[in-house]
Order: structure tokens, then sequence, then C-alpha cells
């Protein structure tokens, strides 16, 4: 998990991904990071720039096929702007999809480069991803709070070619985008404790379920979701991850003792 949150309200977060899981899925998946070649810290100031890319790249790209995207915006550790956008394409292009990556990410490049004069390819890289990372990837540079859109200001994802993925959207039930949420945002999942007495939230019980539905989504393995959770790349047991969740809230953490007979 990144270390650079952006953070969003619950509310917003969900319309994302309902907005996500709406798009449908296709081979042609692709991730790319892109840094700005100045300090902005305004996403008004920095989606136009997003916004040149996307027009200058569909005079290329948009003679053959049927692109749309999605994007977030946040933040590096200096507070300047960065973007993480999927592109996707629609239909069946002519080429592989590793032959398509490539041209895409030399298009993008050279185009953002001249937006950004000066910048280096570090950290502006693209990646074949599918459907389901990608929204994982995504949430990982998320936090929920408060946070309410700016009247005024940008929201902090956005779409690309709103009508070609409305044409394309899949039905969407309320309980998929709480699923969802819940799988990405334990954490957030627990009421804080300044309205409840401290009280252990996560127990043995309740992080068996979240196990099982991590294991039946099949799209990540439990040892690996723990570690993108808690932002550590070594294997962490399960009642340290248990106590990691109920401390993120101000919950009481409490070891489970030896003789508890709710076990993983």
């Amino acid at each position: 998990m990144s270390k650079n949150l952006s953070v969003c309200s619950k509310s917003s977060i969900q319309r994302f991904i309902k907005l996500w899981l709406s798009v449908k899925p296709t081979p042609y998946w692709f991730h790319q990071t892109l840094s700005l070649g100045q300090q902005i810290e305004d996403f008004a100031v920095a989606k136009p720039i997003l916004e040149k890319l996307f027009d200058s790249l569909e005079v290329e790209m948009g003679k053959t096929y049927d692109m749309g995207a999605v994007y977030i915006m946040g933040h590096q550790g200096n507070k300047r702007v960065h973007f993480h956008v999927v592109f996707f394409f629609y239909g069946t292009p002519t080429e592989m999809r590793e032959k398509l990556s490539a041209k895409l990410r030399q298009e993008v490049w050279k185009r953002w480069k001249k937006l950004n004069p000066g910048l280096n390819h570090t950290g502006n890289r693209l990646t074949i991803r599918t459907k389901a990372n990608g929204l994982w990837y995504l949430a990982g540079h998320l936090a929920v709070g408060k946070t309410a859109k700016a009247k005024g200001k940008p929201s902090w994802y956005g779409v690309r070619n709103k009508r070609l993925i409305e044409a394309h959207a899949l039905p969407v039930t309320s309980n998929q985008v709480r699923r969802e949420f819940e799988c990405h945002f334990p954490a957030a999942l627990a009421t804080p404790a300044a309205k409840k007495p401290k009280v252990i939230f996560y127990d043995r019980s309740k992080l068996a379920d979240l196990k099982d539905y991590v294991d039946a989504q099949g799209r990540y393995e439990w040892e690996d979701f723990k570690r993108a959770q808690t932002g550590r790349k070594r294997k962490i047991s399960d009642a340290d991850f248990m106590g990691f969740l109920n401390v993120q809230n101000g919950w009481k953490s409490v070891t489970p003792s030896a003789d508890d007979s709710n076990t993983l």
C-alpha cells in the first residue's frame, strides 16, 4: 500500500468502485503512472495537463481503436500531483496485447514528455493489468476519511470517453459495491472509538469471515492481501493483522488468548 494515500470520503470511494465494476472486461487493460515535470499540488491545475494528453493520444490511437480510460489523482511524498491511468480498448484490436502495449507506451510517453519538458522516464511506466487487479492496485492508494469534494474543484477520479464506457457498461448492484468496499477497506468498517467504548472490533471470527471472502474472490492470496493492507513486505501473522485492523480506527487491540477456540 502506498504511504502517500489520498484521503477520500466513503461515499466517493463507493461511487468509484461502482464505476469500476460497471466497465466491461477486456484483455486490453493497461495501467500507466504519470508524474508531472513541475511542482503542481492543485488538482484543478494538474487535470488540464492530463486532458491534453488524452486529446493528443486520441488523435493517433483513436483512428484505429475504441479507447476509454479511468484515472485517479493523488500526491507524491513531495505533495506534487501524479496520476494513475487505466487505459482499456474495446473490440478486438488487430495486434496482440503485448504489441499494443508497446505502441501505447511509446505514444503516451512521447506526448507526456512534450507536456512535461525535462521529465525522465522513472516512475512513468505502463504495465499490462487485468480488471480485477487494476481495482486492487488503485484502491491501494486511497484511504477512507471525511474529506468531501470541494465546491468547484475536480474530483480525485474521472473517466475519459464516458459515452463509450456507458455503452459497454455492466449492471452493478449495491451488494457488489459493498463487498468490494469491505474487501479493500476492512479497517473503515469499525465504528470510530469516539462514538463507542474501546472494545475489540476484529476478533478471530470476524477475521475468519474476511479471509473466507478474500479466498472466495480468488483474486488475491491471503498473505498478499495482509501485506498490501499493512504496507509491509514481511510475512504477517493473523494475530498481528487483526491488531493492525483494530488499531486503525482507535479500537483496543488485544492478542487472542491461547485457549480461544475460534482459530483461523
